[in-house]
């Protein structure tokens, strides 16, 4: 094998330019499937990093707008309330495998010390119950999280997103610092981390920007700015189950709940991130399928072109196959030493085209700002495909080699 690599070698350095040309289809080949697949993988990345920050666990009740037409809205007001902590209390009764159910309250005030900065209005000011803040995921910086008790005593404290740190306070230490929405002072009580940061969409779901969130307890935020009449208390009802697999049985019982606490309004919208996930997991499958059959397409274009090039290589190397069939070589070892020519051309396509592959990962996530990741699956799958390829396709030419009479190769020679 070793004196079969080493003849193989000799050759194709002897025919340079024609070896580079045969592997060019490999590496462009490969290339494509390595920079498609790591486009994918980004992606793929992306949408779990954003599927995380809702929480796998988790379901979100999510309010809808009322009607801008008055009739239509009474109409509606007069049916439910919108979301409520009634809600929130009926969930926890009724559904089996809770671990944390908690409301938030989304408001508006027109008051904020230290004022925010022009670049910086979108602070978003919400009121929270402890199983809301309990089921999100997120990183304590500083300080500490709300607690039960300060929703029971309507403590004057809240929590900053990291965002909403830096655009309040600068670089200064905020624990401890006062912050005035309206006309209630409230205390700083810890800094967090909630997600990457920046509002984005998956699948139809707004995913909001949590850094710039100033979270208060709910009973707190209703004396900052009460509840104005005829609407709903809630924005939002976070649940959080205790198993992915009950989740889906779990979620049947909780349409049902709310169909008729709500007597069949659409007030509200229900977010599975489990759904999201399989959604965004499936549609991700279905675009590998079709960007790598293009993809093989390349792969199988240039395997056709070692296959060309090998047989145009035996006709010109007849008489040097004459001569090693005289000297004694068999048809088995002409047949091994064109095979092996044609499996180091599509080696070194194969590895060009790895390296090729992480440039133009590169470059696209450059260019685009896209999110790309290189897996090690698909530089295997692409490496043992191009490997396989001049096994393949190099057959053919290392037969018609193999099957040449060494007095009619001298003749052709």
């Amino acid at each position: 094998m070793r004196d079969l690599l080493r003849e193989g070698l000799r050759s194709l350095a002897a025919h340079r330019v024609r070896t580079f040309l045969s592997g060019l289809g490999i590496l462009f080949g490969v290339a494509a499937v390595i920079g498609i697949l790591s486009i994918g993988e980004g992606a793929r990345q992306e949408q779990l990093a954003l599927i995380s920050q809702l929480g796998i666990l988790n379901v979100q009740v999510r309010g809808q707008e009322l009607p801008d037409s008055e009739e239509e809205r009474l109409e509606v007001l007069r049916r439910t309330q919108g979301l409520s902590e009634r809600d929130v209390r009926a969930f926890e009764a009724v559904i089996p495998g809770l671990v944390h159910a908690g409301g938030l309250r989304e408001f508006e005030p027109t008051q904020v010390f230290p004022k925010p900065e022009d670049d910086a209005k979108d602070l978003r000011f919400i009121g929270l119950e402890p199983g809301h803040l309990a089921g999100s995921p997120f990183t304590l910086l500083s300080g500490r999280p709300l607690r039960p008790q300060d929703e029971a005593q309507r403590n004057r404290v809240c929590l900053l997103g990291a965002r909403a740190a830096r655009v309040l306070f600068g670089n200064l230490d905020v624990v401890g610092q006062k912050v005035r929405v309206e006309h209630t002072w409230l205390t700083v009580v810890g800094v967090v981390q909630t997600g990457s940061g920046g509002a984005t969409e998956l699948e139809g779901v707004d995913i909001a920007d949590r850094s710039g969130d100033v979270m208060m307890p709910l009973s707190t935020s209703k004396l900052a700015s009460p509840v104005e009449l005829n609407t709903p208390v809630l924005t939002e009802i976070q649940l959080t189950f205790d198993d992915v697999t009950g989740i889906p049985p779990r979620v049947d019982v909780l349409q049902r709940l709310l169909r008729r606490r709500h007597r069949d309004q659409e007030v509200y919208e229900l977010i599975v991130p489990l759904r999201l996930m399989e959604q965004s997991e499936e549609q991700q499958r279905i675009f590998n399928i079709v960007m790598g059959l293009i993809a093989g397409i390349s792969l199988l274009v240039g395997g056709i072109g070692i296959m060309n090039i090998m047989l145009a290589s035996v006709l010109e190397r007849t008489k040097e196959i004459a001569i090693r069939l005289a000297v004694g070589a068999s048809p088995r070892d002409i047949h091994r030493l064109f095979v092996m020519e044609a499996c180091l051309i599509s080696l070194l396509g194969g590895i060009l085209g790895i390296a090729a592959g992480f440039a133009v990962s590169w470059i696209v996530a450059l260019v685009t700002g896209w999110a790309t990741s290189v897996s090690l699956q698909a530089v295997l799958l692409a490496f043992v495909v191009s490997t396989l390829e001049g096994l393949v396709f190099g057959y053919l030419p290392a037969r018609r080699a193999a099957q040449l009479q060494p007095a009619m190769a001298v003749r052709m020679g």
